[in-house]
């Protein structure tokens, strides 16, 4: 069936404009499509839709009220009810205390990078290697729940240092105590890498720590949000880690930050090329975020791995994760993008282990 659009400003009907209308009832189906029946809905109560967006059908008036054909509700996923969850508990709770983003920051990164502030980036994670008196912070993830640390697979064992092993959260600079960071640390338990995983193969390279015990959620640590579709609107991303900060440089104490811009997939695979054994079928779309600056001077790097690249969420404190530091071809220099794990493909699997 073909359905006219016509706009809520037809709200006198007469009988002139009843060629325009369903002549539907209130609660009568209005259209069956794949994701469920659209029903006759009085305006004012087809709340989870912005009629200034979507221009709605019109089934019939009530008195001078339309009564439009109003979509189902969007099922939310349960990555989603956790983000809703922690956005109320967290922000509203310290909504005085936490650094605030109204845009995205103008900044560079671990590569020409710029110090992130205090209590702006209590999502971010360290993952550390060998004995408690002797910690090896190598690589980077993202605490997505109180409990679990989303981060790369390829980041799980170390050929020198052996598993991941230990994972702390709220801090900024690990070279000193006189920072706005209050750390807390926890033992990994338990370590899982996406079932698809094939070391050296770069596919799929995600993996989740699970914490000895819970942390505490306060201004200085606090989850992150997981961005559950495809499609991302933002232009760049903000990447976060411990990396280096140039090419040639020791890994950086203090975590720092960038905003790269993301590239389409046509552009990256013409940019890596396909001769990387350990990527043989190339960059995939479907897995994959492709990110970088063609005049170069902004990447991640060594130290980086498993670390988050966040967009900002309007109206909430917490970020969203669009991806996962996995591996690049070289740092910092020109049409030589990052690959990033494309986290929304793998939210399915993620929801399984955290929030089964």
């Amino acid at each position: 069936m073909w359905f006219l659009v016509v706009g809520i400003f037809a709200c006198s009907a007469s009988l002139n404009d009843a060629q325009y209308l369903l002549g539907l009832a209130e609660g009568e189906v209005c259209s069956d499509r794949s994701e469920g029946q659209w029903i006759c809905t009085a305006h004012k109560q087809c709340t989870h839709v912005d009629l200034k967006v979507m221009r709605p059908t019109i089934c019939s008036f009530k008195g001078k009220l339309p009564i439009i054909c109003c979509p189902p509700k969007k099922k939310m996923s349960k990555a989603e009810m956790n983000c809703q969850r922690s956005t109320k508990k967290i922000c509203l709770r310290d909504e005085d205390k936490f650094v605030w983003e109204t845009r995205p920051p103008l900044v560079n990164h671990v590569i020409g990078g710029k110090p992130s502030k205090g209590r702006s980036r209590q999502f971010a994670a360290l993952i550390g290697y060998g004995p408690k008196n002797n910690i090896d912070w190598r690589c980077g993830g993202s605490l997505v729940s109180e409990l679990w640390v989303l981060s790369a697979a390829h980041c799980t064992n170390t050929a020198d240092s052996g598993p991941a092993a230990w994972a702390r959260l709220g801090e900024l600079d690990h070279s000193t105590n006189n920072d706005d960071a209050r750390p807390q640390d926890q033992r990994i338990v338990q370590r899982i890498n996406h079932p698809q995983y094939k070391e050296p193969l770069k596919y799929h390279d995600i993996a989740l720590y699970k914490l000895e015990s819970r942390v505490l959620f306060d201004q200085y640590v606090a989850p992150i949000c997981l961005h559950t579709a495809f499609d991302i609107d933002e232009p760049k991303g903000t990447v976060v880690g411990w990396g280096r900060t140039d090419f040639a440089d020791d890994v950086s104490s203090r975590l720092m930050e960038v905003d790269i811009t993301l590239i389409d997939n046509p552009e990256c695979r013409r940019l890596y090329g396909s001769n990387d054994p350990t990527a043989p079928r190339g960059i995939e779309r479907l897995t994959m975020l492709c990110a970088g600056e063609k005049e170069g001077g902004k990447d991640a790097c060594i130290g980086d791995s498993g670390g988050p690249m966040v967009i900002n969420q309007p109206g909430s404190c917490l970020k969203k994760q669009v991806g996962i530091t996995s591996f690049g071809r070289d740092c910092g220099l020109p049409n030589s993008p990052g690959i990033y794990t494309r986290v929304s493909s793998y939210v399915g699997w993620i929801e399984s282990i955290v929030w089964p």
